[in-house]
């Protein structure tokens, strides 16, 4: 399996995985009694500087050439998950959220979005310039 692939993959998963863990704490401390947004960040820290620690350590062993342009495929996989991530909320939301859910789909969204491009190459001209193509 090519590097880029394994990266994409990793990814998905460790978001997946982290999201569920972060998901059955906080239902544990509910199910006792506790706030979990007292407790949010001694469980999220770790998990959220494992994540974004080990895919970056993934992320420098990938050649730029080995970059390839976004496919549908893996926009409906974002999309589903950022659709899943707000669906968790089943009561209205508290003047309190969990920062460190959202802090988590901030780092997946930046994460997979590096895996299509290469945020090193791209500079302000390139966003506000219009290039002439004819």
């Amino acid at each position: 399996m090519k590097i880029l692939r394994q990266y994409q993959l990793d990814i998905v998963f460790l978001f997946f995985a982290t999201m569920v863990i972060l998901g059955v704490f906080f239902f544990m401390l509910e199910y006792f009694g506790a706030n979990p947004q007292d407790y949010e960040w001694i469980i999220g820290a770790p998990l959220i500087t494992f994540y974004c620690v080990n895919l970056w350590n993934v992320r420098q062993k990938i050649n730029i050439s080995d970059r390839r342009k976004m496919t549908t495929k893996s926009l409906v996989y974002w999309i589903t998950f950022g659709i899943i991530l707000f669906e968790t909320y089943s009561n209205p939301l508290s003047v309190r959220e969990y920062l460190s859910l959202n802090l988590l789909f901030v780092a997946f969204t930046v994460f997979l979005a590096d895996s299509y491009w290469d945020f090193k190459k791209i500079t302000f001209k390139d966003i506000f310039c219009k290039k002439n193509y004819e």
